[in-house]
């Protein structure tokens, strides 16, 4: 075995990958060009159509405002809520988006906060709707503001301190370093993209170098010279395995430019941060290799076995499926 030869196979199948207009397209232009464009538009677009609902006033109608006037006035004092006070059906004009929430009042409402037990409200709203989420909110941090005015009447009354009510704090602390926490999200979110990455970047150049030479007679020429068959194969493999390595790292590049923009415009995760250490990635890669190389030498021979470049890619959907079923079994493990 000369390696001689096998560095002349591996030049020569890697020349001709990236003379290779699509796979230009496939390696470069889309994940680290199309990734960050489209997360950026999609962050963009959330955080615009996001401060719009945000901005916009919310129509709450009341029925049973004279059960609770001093929590109707809370609600009229307080900024972006408008109250309908109406008697008229809710349900379609909830549903057609003409009110964004519905608060009801029963009739005993009153009686049972002078008499101090729990009085009963029925807020009525939309989840699939982001105005009627937004408008639930709102009247929830109303009402838990005018609860909190009744319990400290309640507590007067019975001439006790707030304190009365909170008998223990809990101080949590996160001892958790940023590294642990990206190695924790991580874990969860890249063994199914380096997966699916892999066998992507290495499909079209394993079947072009192996079922496409068939298909166009020029492998016969390599068959007759000098060249072993195993130097061949090998320098195809290496040749694979490059593009593949390759492919993923800019695909996993890209996604993470994509995330950082989209995520930055839209205004960032709270409470998380990132970090992971070059040791961490070395290992990484270094663990990738592996799968590199047995991605790339399964659909190697899958186009050596296959007579075409049709039979090949029909042999090699089945093997990407299962991948992608691998990296959906992998996320739902956490």
């Amino acid at each position: 075995m000369s390696w001689k030869n096998i560095k002349l196979i591996f030049i020569k199948e890697l020349v001709g990958t990236i003379r290779d207009k699509r796979t230009i397209i496939a390696m470069i232009i889309i994940p680290l060009i199309f990734y960050p464009l489209l997360f950026t538009g999609i962050g963009y677009f959330n955080k615009v159509g996001s401060m719009k609902s945000e901005e916009a006033n919310s129509k709450i109608m009341i029925y049973g405002a004279e059960f609770a006037p001093q929590l109707v006035k809370h609600l009229q004092d307080s900024e972006k809520i408008e109250i309908l006070i109406t008697e008229d059906d809710f349900p379609n004009k909830l549903q057609n988006g003409d009110i964004q929430a519905a608060l009801v009042i029963p009739l005993d409402f009153k009686y049972k906060i002078e008499q101090e037990e729990p009085g009963k409200l029925i807020l009525k709203y939309d989840a699939t709707e982001a105005k009627s989420r937004i408008a639930q909110k709102r009247v929830n941090q109303v009402i838990e503001k005018y609860k909190g005015e009744i319990l400290l009447q309640r507590l007067s009354r019975l001439d006790l301190k707030e304190e009365f009510l909170t008998p223990l704090i809990l101080q949590e602390e996160n001892i958790a370093t940023a590294e642990k926490i990206t190695g924790s999200f991580l874990a969860v979110l890249l063994p199914y993209l380096i997966i699916i990455l892999i066998f992507a970047g290495a499909m079209h150049t394993a079947v072009d170098i192996t079922a496409g030479e068939k298909e166009r007679g020029t492998i016969a020429t390599l068959l007759v010279s000098q060249i072993s068959r195993l130097e061949i194969v090998l320098g195809k493999c290496f040749a694979v395995m490059l593009i593949s390595f390759t492919s993923m790292v800019l695909g996993l590049l890209g996604l993470t430019l994509a995330f950082l923009s989209g995520a930055s415009i839209a205004g960032g995760i709270e409470g998380v941060s990132f970090g992971i250490s070059t040791n961490t990635i070395f290992l990484l890669f270094l663990v990738l290799f592996p799968l590199v190389g047995l991605a790339s030498a399964i659909l190697v021979m899958v186009g050596i076995f296959a007579r075409n470049i049709r039979e090949a890619s029909s042999y090699i959907t089945p093997i990407y499926m299962l991948t992608v079923l691998l990296g959906i079994v992998s996320v739902s493990q956490g």
